[in-house]
């Protein structure tokens, strides 16, 4: 059965009893991510990492197909983030009730969020929904300055000003390795969150998935599988370019990849660190990174 995300970002427990009470606000629905995060302090926020209670986001109108549901928990598979754990897609465990249909998603043109954050509007100009940046939803009326939009929570406006659109297919334009570093420093300062996908907070590889996909280049959810996804690229040489993939892996790893940032140019590279950290830009040469540095890689079809 296919579903879709019906809260602006939508997350995907490890296990449906991984949630705790201090989540409310994350798995309910309405959600209110933000007062959700908000609310955790440091310790709570570790937990998410070190107990694996989250594995990934979806944002709203993302589709899933439902496996299974059993005590208001679906289990679900992301059909729009490539994993190695599902040939469909990345699995997890969602509220049911943050999941609803949309009939239009398939057979219209689409319009992708291009600001950090929008307001969905109702058809009377009530909020409906906060939306994240890289939020794709169907066009139904191209009427500006607000564009008619369908969701799972029924017909919804957006300013014009804060999308870009597809074709007519619902395919969006090939973009660049610029436009990939852009995106990624309007998020500068904004708080590490583990499994994140959303302008709520992302992690490592989460940044790297959204500010790609913001270009149309479709890579793996996690990163040691965007490394394998792509054209490796020597190290020893320092041959990078900007927008390549910086893999890491710390001793105790024991050669897993387990961080990614992106390569801006001129030694300097933006990302995702670790809780409580921030999206950052360091200097490569003499920094910690250098140190672990383990691969690079770049998109071969570009």
């Amino acid at each position: 059965m296919i579903k879709y995300c019906r809260v602006n970002v939508g997350t995907i427990w490890r296990s449906f009893d991984k949630a705790r009470e201090i989540d409310r606000d994350g798995i309910m629905y309405p959600a209110d991510i933000q007062r959700w995060l908000l609310e955790l302090n440091l310790e709570q926020k570790v937990s998410l990492t070190e107990d694996t209670r989250i594995d990934t986001q979806i944002l709203y109108g993302e589709k899933v197909e439902v496996v299974e549901e059993q005590d208001g928990w679906s289990y679900v598979i992301c059909l729009e983030q490539p994993s190695k754990q599902n040939p469909k897609g990345y699995p997890g465990f969602i509220p049911t009730s943050q999941l609803g249909e949309m009939k239009a998603y398939d057979t219209h043109p689409r319009l992708r969020v291009n600001v950090p954050k929008t307001t969905l509007f109702n058809l009377d100009f009530t909020t409906k929904q906060i939306l994240s940046f890289n939020t794709i939803l169907p066009i139904i009326k191209k009427d500006e300055p607000f564009i008619e939009v369908d969701t799972p929570e029924g017909k919804g406006l957006i300013s014009a000003n804060d999308v870009e659109f597809s074709d007519e297919s619902g395919a969006f334009e090939i973009g660049t390795m610029a436009g990939v570093i852009e995106n990624a420093k309007r998020f500068l300062d904004l708080p590490y969150l583990w499994g994140g996908m959303s302008s709520y907070g992302y992690d490592c590889s989460g940044l790297c998935f959204q500010m790609y996909k913001s270009q149309n280049f479709h890579i793996p959810r996690d990163a040691d599988e965007q490394y394998e996804a792509m054209t490796d690229i020597s190290i020893a040489s320092h041959d990078f370019l900007p927008g390549d993939l910086l893999f890491f892996s710390k001793p105790e790893d024991k050669g897993f990849l387990s961080h990614v940032g992106i390569y801006m140019g001129e030694d300097m590279m933006i990302h995702a660190p670790h809780t409580p950290k921030s999206i950052e830009i360091i200097k490569l040469s003499g920094s910690y990174y250098q140190k672990i540095l383990a691969k690079a890689a770049r998109l071969s079809n570009i």
